[in-house]
């Protein structure tokens, strides 16, 4: 039930998220929110390892795209993961959204991502809208408050 009601959730975001004009600002996608806020949807910290890998953690209970999970192989809802050069994430809600977060690499103390945002509106009678863009964002933390581009 609990689950019903986060992709209940996701839904009705993701189909008024465009014209959502009570809200102090707007985001067309996955995309346009990483352009103008500088962070990733469903993704409450990226943080840059010594090694250069980075570390994505899974919004949870706050902000823009909580209610999406990071599935591992089998399915299960993963709380992090940490990706090397060339591996990717994914955040679905099971059903309209799939976002996936392949990790280029960091340059300059910032993030670089290949973002494909994928939503499929067929069963409210629209289609299928997918776009991929190549970004890059700083180091963040909503966890903690803190934004700090320093490797760990």
């Amino acid at each position: 039930m609990k689950r019903t009601l986060k992709i209940i959730s996701v839904a009705v975001t993701m189909l008024l998220l465009p014209v959502c004009g009570f809200c102090q600002e707007s985001y067309t996608g996955t995309i346009d929110y990483a352009r103008k806020t500088n962070k990733l949807w469903g993704i409450s910290a990226c943080i840059i390892n010594k090694d250069n890998s980075v570390t994505f953690v899974d919004s949870k209970d706050k902000g823009y795209g909580y209610a999406l999970w990071m599935p591992d192989t089998n399915g299960a809802p993963l709380d992090s993961m940490t990706l090397n050069p060339g591996q990717s994430l994914k955040l679905t809600d099971g059903h309209h959204v799939f976002i996936n977060y392949k990790f280029i690499g960091v340059k300059d103390g910032r993030i670089i991502v290949e973002v494909t945002d994928k939503f499929d509106a067929r069963s409210f009678g629209n289609g299928v809208r997918e776009e991929r863009k190549k970004l890059t964002v700083a180091p963040y933390d909503d966890n903690s408050g803190q934004v700090d581009s320093k490797p760990n």
